[in-house]
């Protein structure tokens, strides 16, 4: 298969993609991963194929409810997707649900969102390092980091000096309307990670 001025090993491109970032850490080149397609559970940050576990049901109704409270908060311009692709330069990330303005692009989004949400699961230290350094300095204004095992929902904030600072904390029993940018969703931590 032909992809820009070189050749894509099908079966590297494959054997890499079943291998997490902390046991594969091979660099991949963009023409790689675009390569896998658009159907691939797979991120491109900082040169290398980050592939995650399929989400659990649990985080899955989290992401789910979380988008339906988005969605009715937000206004018409804006709109809520769950698990698209979000490219910022030469990264390429999937937050578990993003706040967009209305675009025709289908493939990802290429804008700056309003709002990144992840749910946590089993690649935790992607979500609370890796991508929390990498939306901030992409200038992400508001991200939110929803824990099943707690239960709880931390909302941060940009500053200034491109790091996030805790604006709320939610934990079970909390039921809190929370502010980001035009959007101002009711949360409830006991509802969100329900059976």
């Amino acid at each position: 298969m032909e992809v820009g001025a070189g050749r894509v090993d099908v079966e590297e491109v494959a054997a890499l993609a079943v291998l997490p970032l902390t046991v594969a850490d091979q660099p991949i080149t963009w023409d790689q991963y675009a390569a896998l397609g658009e159907d691939a559970r797979a991120e491109y940050i900082d040169g290398r194929l980050v592939v995650s576990p399929s989400p659990t049901r649990r985080h899955q109704q989290a992401v789910h409810r979380l988008v339906a409270a988005l969605s009715a908060a937000l206004p018409d311009d804006l709109a809520v997707t769950a698990g698209w692709s979000w490219k910022p330069g030469a990264d390429e990330f999937i937050p578990d649900v993003m706040v967009h303005e209305r675009t025709d692009e289908s493939v990802r989004f290429t804008g700056l969102p309003v709002l990144l949400v992840e749910v946590l699961s089993t690649n935790r230290a992607d979500d609370l390092v890796v991508k929390t350094g990498r939306y901030a300095s992409h200038g992400v204004a508001n991200y939110w980091v929803a824990d099943p095992n707690e239960p709880s929902l931390s909302a941060f904030e940009l500053t200034g000096e491109r790091l996030y600072r805790r604006a709320a904390y939610l934990v079970a029993g909390d039921i809190a309307r929370l502010t980001f940018g035009p959007g101002q969703p009711d949360v409830d931590v006991d509802a969100l990670f329900a059976d």
